[in-house]
């Protein structure tokens, strides 16, 4: 049986083509049961989800919807550079609950309370506390627009009690053999990503700055990696920016690590003569096409690496958990806070310290061992 939720009503597969629906209208529960296909099925449970039906947000008698401020907020931050990808979760966001559920009311009558109660919704609804904070968040920002604009005199928002963003996902930090293993089995099925792999554990280069690394960034003769773009995908769209900090990176790296690169940059220009497709001037270190023109898609190594840690037996790592590898195997070794974050493109080294502090060695048994040594012995 599959459940599955829509807008404030849910449906599940009682047996093959038979649809429970349920849905919430003026605080009680509707029921229907439903004959046909899945798709048939959701169509018809939007079509008596009150949440579904469409927001009158025509400017009111007190002035302007909040839907309309959350579509003006909207175009704002996107006309002032904001990153497309956070452009693309806060519509997403604000389409599948906040319209629905917020988007009629006029803007100066809009209250804590209000609020209050749309996070108690939605937390009832199945959404993880993270998630409705995540929405609080859009809300506040909107609304803190709107007293710029002179939409309102105070922020709702302040007021109002949304749940603590939940604790985030414990860090994962996958062995030296199971990294290993990973670019064994990667070497002979798919280069591209052994590559991946090798630069994201030796690196701890994100995701998106390995998929915007051309071969002009490498030097392997001094044996460096530079690090100053990365690309972000909205959907099929790619955008190259710069890092996440906003800062360029010179990475250094080892003989091993400048082998496994000769040897990628070898088998890249041999698919290039096979398929009888030069390589452009300046290819991308990871591209599935023989030329190197175009990058691989930042969720294609995501998904090619769900499949290669399925062939190689390594469970519940992600590809990011390369990066948490890379940070926590060097200050486990003795490197100083400072390099490693200099290294890692973090924004301070407290921010390392602060989420790898379990890494570091055991310092305070060192530091009382010295301390002790200092006592009389008699």
């Amino acid at each position: 049986m599959t459940r599955q939720a829509y807008g404030s009503g849910s449906m599940s597969e009682r047996e093959p083509g038979v649809w429970r629906l349920r849905v919430v209208i003026d605080g009680k529960q509707r029921q229907e049961t439903f004959r046909g296909t899945e798709a048939a099925a959701r169509k018809h449970l939007r079509s008596i989800d009150p949440s579904e039906q469409p927001v009158d947000e025509s400017p009111t008698a007190d002035g302007h919807a909040f839907g309309e401020l959350l579509t003006k907020w909207l175009a704002h931050i996107e006309a002032r550079g904001r990153a497309p990808k956070t452009i693309d979760e806060n519509r997403r966001e604000i389409e599948a609950r906040i319209r629905p559920t917020l988007g009629g009311v006029a803007v100066a009558d809009l209250t804590a309370e209000d609020l209050d109660g749309a996070y108690t919704t939605w937390l009832a609804e199945g959404l993880s506390p993270s998630s409705v904070h995540r929405h609080a968040a859009v809300i506040s920002a909107a609304l803190t627009q709107g007293v710029k604009w002179g939409w309102l005199d105070t922020s709702p928002a302040a007021k109002a009690s949304p749940p603590s963003a939940a604790v985030g996902r414990k860090i994962v930090t996958p062995t030296v053999e199971q990294v290993a293993k990973l670019i064994r089995t990667a070497q002979s099925d798919d280069p591209v990503m052994a590559a991946a792999v090798a630069l994201a554990f030796v690196t701890g280069a994100r995701r998106g700055e390995l998929a915007a690394l051309r071969w002009s960034d490498i030097d392997l003769e001094a044996g460096t990696v530079r690090i100053e773009r990365s690309l972000t995908q909205v959907g099929d769209i790619l955008t190259e920016k710069g890092t996440k900090t906003g800062r360029a990176r010179r990475v250094a790296i080892d003989v091993r690590t400048v082998g496994l690169l000769e040897h990628h940059a070898s088998w890249q220009a041999d698919l290039s003569r096979r398929a009888e497709s030069p390589l452009v001037v300046d290819p991308y270190v990871l591209s599935d096409n023989a030329n190197g023109a175009r990058p691989m898609m930042p969720s294609k190594i995501t998904d090619r690496f769900t499949s290669l840690r399925a062939k190689a037996g390594v469970r519940r790592v992600r590809f990011h958990d390369l990066r948490h590898a890379n940070v926590s195997e060097q200050l486990a070794a003795g490197v100083d806070p400072a390099t490693v974050a200099a290294r890692a493109g973090h924004a301070s080294t407290r921010m390392t310290l602060d989420r790898y502090a379990h890494a570091l060695p055991a310092g305070g048994v060192a530091a009382g061992a010295v301390m002790g040594a200092l006592l009389p012995t008699e």
